[in-house]
């Protein structure tokens, strides 16, 4: 069998002057099977979670686990703000981990979280207090909600945690760290979640209060998260030990170089999760329950570009800036492997949903398959889009990214209004591949023209 294009160089003779170029390359291989490995082994698990919590509480409370998921998964990103992706690009462009900035972003972050935890309970305050929130068709029990809210934003501040040290194992190129991770990780959700689920059927013998059973999981996922950033810290002094606080100069740097991908990041995150927010608003728990169903395999399909670009981008981040020639080849490569898969993963989504959505979550979750079906075609769009944002970060055009992703919001939230209300999910799902298409549409050019300015300009740079 061939072997595709992005490798084959791999299999070439090693002449001297190709020596360094061979090393990267082995490096892009070695991480690549890494990534492969913890992604495989961790998406394994987390996919035992998916029957394991949808069959327990069904499609309302389903729902609403979901909803609040979304919340805490939106607010996170104001604890990272794209520091995450800018230390794991500075990182790939030193010899040396350097402790200080690790540290420095560290710090940061950790007084990001304070405020994030005051913004959590605020949410969760509001969803106790809300008239609204105890009406029929939007909660059984307004109390359990406003828990779940408060305990998975404590869940998401975890698995920001491990992220960001997942960061500087990719930085420094060591993914089989992060695969160790990554593996602990998702075992630990499993484990908690099952253990807080039987607790409940001691104490719900009957399983009658699905909301309280709620609940119990979201607690046992923060527990996880807990566990999985003391995991991932400890794995991380194998390799840097950080030297934390801050300065001046740091700040004004994150200011300047990290804010405009962090507003991208935070803007990307709320369009990404404003279908369920507007799902419930409008249509209720149940629908949004089974929207949230249908999108489960979409976010499988996810870990196809996160695997590539955990490999790639360090080298990526590299080349850009001394051989445009290599980071050339490399996009082209990735954009045809990524097309590739997307095209696979739209046909099998289209073809067979109904056993999908059956096996996955049972025929309580029936509609999701119609749901599944008009997000199939996001499927392409999202793996390249996943690329052409990364690449905006190695060349260095945060800001442009940063205005697209403000744009799509508007794009997003307006298409949502107009369609939820008249097809629930199968209109959100629409909405996010138009989403997707527009975004593709602003970030593709640029990539191109920019890989192709840097490409004439180091014969002039050489000479």
């Amino acid at each position: 069998m061939p072997l595709h294009p992005a490798l084959a160089t791999l299999a070439a003779p090693i002449r001297p002057p190709d020596l360094r170029r061979h090393v990267a390359n082995s490096k892009i291989a070695r991480n690549l099977g890494w990534k492969t490995l913890g992604t495989v082994v961790e998406k394994l698990l987390k996919l035992a979670l998916i029957p394991i919590i949808a069959r327990s509480l069904g499609p309302r409370v389903y729902g609403q686990f979901n909803y609040a998921l979304g919340i805490a998964a939106m607010f996170v990103q104001l604890t990272d703000l794209g520091l995450g992706i800018f230390l794991a690009r500075e990182i790939a462009r030193h010899d040396e981990p350097p402790r200080r900035l690790i540290g420095q972003v560290l710090t940061l972050k950790a007084v990001l979280a304070v405020g994030y935890l005051g913004l959590i309970g605020l949410l969760a305050w509001w969803h106790l207090v809300d008239p609204r929130a105890g009406e029929d068709g939007k909660g059984l029990h307004p109390g359990a909600l406003a828990f779940t809210v408060a305990i998975l934003g404590l869940a998401s501040l975890g698995v920001s945690a491990v992220e960001s040290i997942w960061q500087v194992f990719r930085g420094v190129q060591r993914l089989e760290l992060e695969a160790a991770s990554s593996s602990f990780f998702a075992l630990a959700q499993l484990v908690f979640v099952v253990a807080a689920l039987a607790v409940a059927s001691l104490l719900w013998p009957d399983g009658s209060d699905l909301s309280m059973i709620m609940v119990m999981i979201a607690a046992g996922m923060a527990m996880a998260g807990m566990a999985g950033a003391t995991h991932a810290a400890w794995l991380m002094r194998q390799v840097v030990s950080p030297h934390y606080g801050w300065s001046t100069e740091a700040l004004g740097r994150f200011r300047r170089e990290v804010l405009p991908l962090g507003v991208a990041i935070v803007a990307s995150f709320i369009y990404f999760k404003l279908d369920v927010v507007l799902l419930r608003h409008f249509v209720g728990d149940e629908e949004t329950g089974w929207y949230s169903a249908a999108y489960k395999p979409i976010e499988y399909m996810g870990i196809i570009p996160a695997t590539l670009l955990a490999a790639t981008f360090p080298a990526l981040s590299q080349t850009v800036l001394n051989d445009p020639q290599r980071a050339w080849r490399l996009h082209r490569n990735s954009a045809l492997a990524l097309a590739a898969a997307g095209v696979v993963g739209t046909l099998v989504l289209v073809t067979i949903p109904e056993f999908i959505i059956g096996t996955l979550v049972g025929p309580e979750f029936g509609p999701s398959a119609t749901m599944l079906r008009w997000l199939a075609p996001s499927v392409l769009l999202t793996m390249l889009n996943c690329l052409e944002t990364h690449m905006l970060v190695a060349l260095g055009r945060v800001k442009s990214q940063m205005v697209f992703t403000l744009v799509l919001i508007g794009i997003n939230l307006g298409t949502n209004w107009l369609l939820i209300p008249k097809w629930g999910g199968v209109g959100a799902a629409i909405s996010t591949w138009v989403t997707e298409l527009v975004l593709f549409a602003f970030c593709a050019p640029l990539v191109y023209r920019e890989l192709k300015l840097r490409l004439a300009l180091a014969p002039v740079a050489a000479g």
